[in-house]
């Protein structure tokens, strides 16, 4: 009975979390982002303001599904699977579309979410302050794979951590910039390719800057 509660417990906090973003998603398709109120979504979803921000830090959150995540030793195991051998761009890319993953990318309301970022692109901000929120958990994932790459195998930890919030700077830009030409181009590319582009992106700019 023990071992069932915890994977009960989960359950209903993504049916939670699901009614809230869905509620999120619907209002302002039918009324407008700037009709939606957070009192309105909690509602819709027939939960209390305070269960949720439980789940998410502002309206632009439900609406993206944009939520904080654990970046687990399973986690990163599980970006790394496949990619043995990769650049740092390509893992930390791919770390980052893991975090954002099924949140904005898979999810169910990806569509309904993507028109609405199609017509408010401002929305794509809130992407870049969830990793801002995350930095620590980001900077501790993103040091050990900078520190393979054999230009900073023998630099200390300082300077290694400068050069990891550069990184971060520039892969969260280009992860925005990815979900965005997306967005404007009718979603139509599947994701896999959303992420290609976006590594694309980083490699391409750095290419030509030197």
């Amino acid at each position: 009975m023990q071992t069932s509660e915890p994977g009960l417990r989960e359950r209903k906090r993504a049916e939670t979390r699901d009614k809230l973003e869905t509620a999120a998603v619907t209002l302002v398709l039918k009324n407008g982002l700037e009709h939606v109120t957070l009192d309105a979504i909690c509602e819709a979803a027939d939960v209390s303001t305070r269960t949720f921000f439980n789940y998410f830090d502002s309206k632009e959150d439900a609406i993206l599904g944009l939520k904080d995540s654990a970046i687990t030793d399973e986690a990163m195991a599980a970006v790394l699977l496949g990619h043995e051998g990769a650049d740092p761009v390509e893992l930390t890319i791919r770390l980052m579309f893991g975090v954002l993953n099924p949140s904005i990318t898979s999810s169910t309301l990806f569509k309904s979410r993507m028109k609405i970022v199609k017509q408010h692109p401002q929305l794509l901000g809130r992407m870049a302050n969830l990793m801002q929120r995350m930095t620590e958990q980001l900077t501790n994932a993103i040091r050990p794979i900078l520190r393979s790459a054999p230009g900073f195998a023998n630099e200390d930890v300082a300077e290694t951590d400068l050069s990891v919030e550069v990184m971060l700077s520039l892969c969260s830009g280009a992860t925005r910039a990815a979900v965005k030409e997306w967005a404007t181009n009718g979603n139509q590319a599947p994701l896999e390719a959303v992420e290609e582009r976006a590594i694309e992106l980083v490699r391409n700019t750095v290419k030509r800057i030197k």
